[in-house]
């Protein structure tokens, strides 16, 4: 395909007088106080913000704010897991913001490669608990694979833009396989789907980064876009094999079993596939 051109460049007189302009001093110092000057009603909400609102709210930007807010909805009305309270919703400058509640506590990305043993043990069974619950939810009756709402799912591992929803697990493997029929794959590959997994609901970003912990207790499970009702072996491919170049991913692996039930095989399919072709860039028919 032919790469697009860009347009020439036409010297006009205003672009001449800009360039004029910024080639005297006086000019410069005359600009950069003119922006900081403008800017002064923005930084000026920002810090009033830090300093009463944000003390009780977060905002945050969602690339799926239907899809987040029904998920936290619907996770705090279905298990005890500790989510962020949904407050508000708003369209801002062309992107979905939501104003949660705050939550206490740091990452576990920030403090698991510094806690003891002990600690990890402490952390681990809550999230055992945690994700028992959530895998026991039942799945509405027709269920496919897809959102809370029934619609595509935001899963960066199966493509990059929202997928599916997906009729059946046949029809999200072969989107896995970059449309590759079954037969040109793997001993592993074939054997792990060919294999039928019960639908259970999954966060599908399951990392450190999104589990608030204070004081070895876990305080908020966080960002839900990216979860649905997915096969049971999901969950454990997705954060044993995606976001493997993230710090401390290596320190997180063998704990992840103590949480989520271990598919080997469809974990070791998984990898297999991600170092054949990464994120798929097909979506299945």
């Amino acid at each position: 395909m032919a790469r697009s051109r860009q347009p020439p460049f036409v010297w006009t007189p205003a672009k001449a007088l800009v360039l004029d302009r910024m080639k005297n001093p006086w000019w410069r110092f005359y600009y950069t106080w003119k922006q900081y000057i403008l800017d002064i009603p923005r930084r000026v909400v920002i810090a009033l913000w830090r300093v009463t609102l944000a003390r009780w709210f977060f905002v945050k930007i969602s690339g799926d704010a239907d899809v987040e807010i029904a998920t936290l909805r619907f996770v705090a009305t279905h298990t005890s897991i500790p989510v962020p309270r949904v407050w508000w919703r708003f369209d801002y400058q062309g992107f979905d913001w939501i104003v949660l509640s705050r939550i206490t506590g740091s990452s576990l990305s920030e403090v698991w490669p510094n806690l003891s043993f002990d600690e990890k043990e402490a952390i681990a069974t809550q999230l055992a608990r945690y994700m028992a619950e959530l895998r026991n939810l039942p799945p509405p009756p027709g269920t496919m694979i897809s959102s809370v709402l029934g619609g595509p799912v935001n899963c960066s591992r199966l493509h990059e833009d929202p997928s599916g929803p997906f009729r059946d697990e046949q029809q999200m493997n072969l989107q896995l396989r970059n449309l590759q029929p079954l037969e040109s794959c793997s001993a592993t590959v074939v054997s792990a789907h060919s294999r039928i997994h019960p639908l259970v609901f999954t966060h599908n970003d399951f990392y450190p980064r999104n589990i608030m912990v204070q004081h070895n207790k876990v305080t908020a499970i966080i960002d839900w876009e990216c979860a649905g009702w997915f096969p049971a072996h999901w969950e454990y491919c997705k954060t044993m094999n995606w976001g493997t170049w993230v710090h401390p991913h290596a320190l997180w692996c063998p704990w992840v079993h103590k949480f989520i039930p271990p598919f080997l095989n469809e974990e070791q399919a998984d990898r297999e596939l991600l170092e054949q072709f990464f994120v798929p860039s097909a979506h299945a028919p």
